[in-house]
């Protein structure tokens, strides 16, 4: 589980399995790496996988600066760079989709497919500010533990929050947002603050997959849809009584599609 100095930060990474061929996987606020433990069991029989923390989240170096999605691009375009992978299969979600989109349309030589869940080339929506600005100023004096559920509801849909079967991995996953630490509302005003790249998609060039949960709460199909509009050739699926957090949610109709969308490539 090593770790690498890029931009003045300690970035956090792991490097699973072995092929010719690399997939790259970009968290999202709140769940950083082990967000992809079902991408990468299934993926590292027969690729090089690779997961990392973005600075200010996770096992990565919780710096105060550099937490804006242009500098989290950089730091990702320097990873993939400094590490040889790529051209790689890019995969984000969430604010992951915020960097992933700007390292495809700023480093396209570096991005062999491009895959989005919940994304957004939009800045945040306005009527959203309020009440994440109040929930980012909560957590800074308190703490994620006590506002766990309205987060389990910003990353999970109903379907999946109301399953009875699925209770142990709700659970799981609760625990895990109740041991955030203060800092992580450095990194979620940082992606509430972001400017919208809508004019950049047109620089992608990579064959793209977006993703939606038709539950999603925070980034709505519809914005997932402008975002496949926008990119030329691009492919979208709507993931029924799915909320934000596909590939957890969904692993195996998400791993699927990836399979898909790798073979896309030729690869």
């Amino acid at each position: 589980m090593p770790d690498i100095r890029i931009g003045g930060a300690r970035l956090h990474f792991n490097i699973h399995g072995s092929g010719s061929e690399t997939i790259v996987f970009v968290h999202g606020l709140m769940l950083a790496s082990e967000s992809w433990e079902a991408q990468v069991a299934h993926f590292s029989a027969s690729h090089r996988v690779v997961t990392f923390d973005l600075r200010g989240q996770g096992r990565s170096e919780h710096v105060e600066s550099g937490l804006d999605l242009d500098n989290l691009a950089a730091d990702a375009i320097e990873l993939i760079w400094t590490l040889g992978l790529g051209p790689c299969h890019l995969v984000g979600f969430s604010m992951g989709t915020f960097v992933a989109m700007r390292v495809a349309a700023r480093r396209p030589e570096l991005v062999r497919t491009l895959t989005l869940i919940g994304p957004s080339a939009e800045a945040e929506e306005p009527a959203n500010l309020p009440r994440y600005r109040l929930l980012i100023a909560l957590v800074t004096v308190f703490g994620p533990a006590p506002f766990t559920r309205p987060l389990m509801k910003i990353l999970f849909g109903d379907t999946f929050l109301k399953d009875r079967s699925r209770r142990p991995e709700a659970a799981r996953w609760r625990a895990y947002l109740r041991r955030l630490p203060r800092a992580l509302a450095r990194a979620a005003a940082a992606s509430a603050a972001r400017r919208g790249i809508e004019k950049e998609l047109v620089h992608i060039t990579a064959p793209t997959l977006v993703v939606s949960g038709e539950e999603d709460r925070p980034i709505s199909p519809a914005r997932a849809r402008a975002v496949h509009a926008a990119i030329a050739g691009s492919r979208f699926v709507a993931v029924p009584d799915t909320g934000h957090a596909v590939m957890i949610e969904r692993p195996e109709t998400f791993n699927a599609l990836l399979e898909s969308q790798i073979g896309r490539s030729g690869a």
